[in-house]
């Protein structure tokens, strides 16, 4: 007599859930990868947002050193209406040269522990001859 073939699933009792710890733990990893990313994509941002910040606030306080205004206080308000604060301000003159030079900070977005804390930017601009 032949024995009967049977059709259907053999289960292993210690293999059973490891479908489900795999694929768990593959969305966990993505989700880290994800969330890396999207941070080192803010801070770059951050980063240059501060750069761009200090550019504009140093042609401001030139502009308006030029003009016979405050240098420093129209770079402070320049900083600030680009979502910066302006940490130093120094105006260099020598009797003809002008160099104005400004450094603004911004927060780190997102801020969280194993990131920066804030970025820093000095830029220069001024007259010269």
């Amino acid at each position: 007599m032949n024995t009967p073939i049977r059709l259907g699933r053999r289960h292993r009792g210690d293999e059973r859930g490891s479908g489900t710890v795999l694929m768990m733990s593959v969305m966990i990893i993505t989700a880290m990868v994800a969330f890396v990313s999207a941070c080192l994509l803010s801070w770059f941002g951050c980063a240059h947002q501060t750069r761009t910040a200090a550019d504009l606030a140093a042609l401001a306080g030139a502009g308006a050193f030029d003009s016979g205004s405050d240098a420093c206080a129209v770079a402070a308000a320049t900083a600030v209406s680009n979502h910066t604060t302006m940490t130093a301000c120094n105006v260099d003159t020598n009797g003809v040269d002008v160099v104005i030079r400004i450094t603004v900070q911004m927060d780190a977005k997102p801020a969280v522990a194993f990131g920066p804390r804030e970025f820093d930017y000095t830029s220069e601009a001024g007259h010269i001859g």
